[in-house]
């Protein structure tokens, strides 16, 4: 960064201008933000437009693939339209698994947060933000073969909701199993874009989940990296507890959220995060769309 009150001569100018020139054409335009109008503090396009390019395949090093042309079913007709059952249904369809909502971001009685920290005349959280935890990282060691096991220790959710860990609102282990740190209902931040851009705007306009998945080294990066995950990135129960948590969330708004991973929220940052690694939105989807067929089908008996 140039400070302000640099006089950098001429010839300096232009070798900075070739500098950036050069730099800008090596910058992939996928990496670059998706657009957000601040007035509205709300990404640019319909719903559906926004998840489009806020769900982009994430990849090593926080790169990110092109903005998707269509969205996985049910995705597509989804977002953005009204819930279409209510929550007797959705609570029998939890009684039947023996879920509690209180697992899922808290009461689905409660509203969502709101922009601005709760500012009345802000617009309800409307993005379901999608994390992996990166840790623990266990650099040049490999992955344990035991991670979608029990015994291994980072599946306790107890370690999650401890102290400085409790940084998202949900957390999800590679059992399928959630706990709530904070409250939907609770004004929160958990990326770059809402810190360090969006600010005090940003504290209530998203909601945040962390799926747990550790990481390694990259032995070609550098020293300390954390840029592998384990592929398949996510357990098939870890997926189904996030469809189910983002229904709650959706519930509790009214309308489908707009779901988004952490990488794309914060493209074009500094440092920008690099997750959710290997996350396989078919599949996700296709949960989602099983779940809500099941519920749908309740209604019925």
């Amino acid at each position: 960064m140039i400070q302000q009150n640099s006089r950098p001569g001429g010839f300096t100018i232009l070798l900075l201008g070739i500098l950036i020139l050069v730099t800008a054409n090596k910058v992939s335009a996928t990496e670059t933000a998706c657009p957000f109008i601040d007035s509205t503090l709300s990404f640019a396009g319909s719903p559906v437009e926004q998840a489009r390019c806020l769900l982009r395949p994430v990849k090593r090093y926080a790169k990110l693939g092109k903005p998707l042309a269509h969205l996985p079913a049910p995705l597509e007709n989804l977002i953005g339209q009204p819930v279409s059952f209510g929550k007797t249904l959705f609570r029998k369809y939890l009684k039947t698994h023996r879920i509690s909502e209180a697992d899922l971001g808290g009461s689905i009685d409660q509203p969502l947060s709101r922009a601005n920290n709760n500012d009345p005349a802000a617009p309800y959280a409307r993005y379901f933000l999608i994390h992996d935890t990166s840790t623990p990282n266990y650099l040049e060691q490999p992955i344990p073969a035991n991670i979608n096991q029990p015994e291994w220790k980072h599946n306790r959710l107890i370690r999650w909701a401890e102290g400085s860990k409790s940084k998202a609102h949900v957390f999800i282990n590679r059992l399928g199993e959630s706990i709530t740190t904070v409250d939907f209902a609770i004004p929160w931040r958990t990326t770059k874009f809402e810190i360090k851009i969006l600010k005090e705007r940003g504290r209530g306009l998203c909601l945040g989940v962390e799926l747990v998945q550790p990481r390694h080294s990259d032995p070609a990066g550098p020293a300390g990296n954390d840029a592998i995950a384990p592929n398949p990135g996510f357990t098939t129960a870890q997926l189904q507890r996030l469809a189910l948590v983002y229904i709650a969330a959706s519930l509790r708004r009214g309308d489908w959220m707009i779901p988004a991973f952490h990488a794309a929220m914060d493209a074009g940052i500094p440092e920008a995060h690099d997750d959710p690694q290997n996350f396989d939105l078919n599949k996700w989807a296709g949960l989602l769309d099983s779940i809500l067929k099941e519920i749908q089908a309740s209604d019925a008996k």
